[in-house]
């Protein structure tokens, strides 16, 4: 059986060790949680959500020479930071806010959306 050219020039692919953020936007601020490959908090922090404030967080976590990949949930403005972001090189996912909360009230989860949200989304 012939091979396609596909399968004849398929490259090893190694693990890629990255950065996931736990992204959570309110009307004055970014909450970011950045997570290791192993699921171990680097570094928590906030930003300004505007254009200035994004590029300093990009900055900041480029900082740690890894990729990458946010997610944030579904709301007003999510649309703005995620282009913002992805134009500064990282992969960000927008999770359907239903998806994620789970049981809870409103407002109470916040630091476990931050810290859940890179896996929460994959699940979802």
């Amino acid at each position: 059986m012939r091979r396609s050219v596909c399968h004849r020039e398929r490259v090893r692919r190694r693990p890629v060790c990255m950065l996931h953020a736990g992204l959570d936007l309110s009307r004055k601020k970014l909450d970011v949680c950045l997570l290791s490959q192993d699921a171990e908090i680097v570094e928590e922090f906030a930003a300004p959500p505007d254009a200035d404030g994004l590029r300093g967080l990009a900055r900041r976590v480029i900082a740690h020479g890894e990729p990458v990949r946010g997610v944030i949930e579904s709301m007003t403005g999510a649309r703005f930071v995620h282009d913002q972001l992805e134009e500064m090189g990282w992969d960000v996912l927008i999770a359907d806010a239903a998806k994620v909360k789970g049981v809870g009230a409103v407002g109470v989860q916040d630091r476990q959306d931050r810290r859940a949200g890179p896996g929460a989304a994959f699940a979802a």
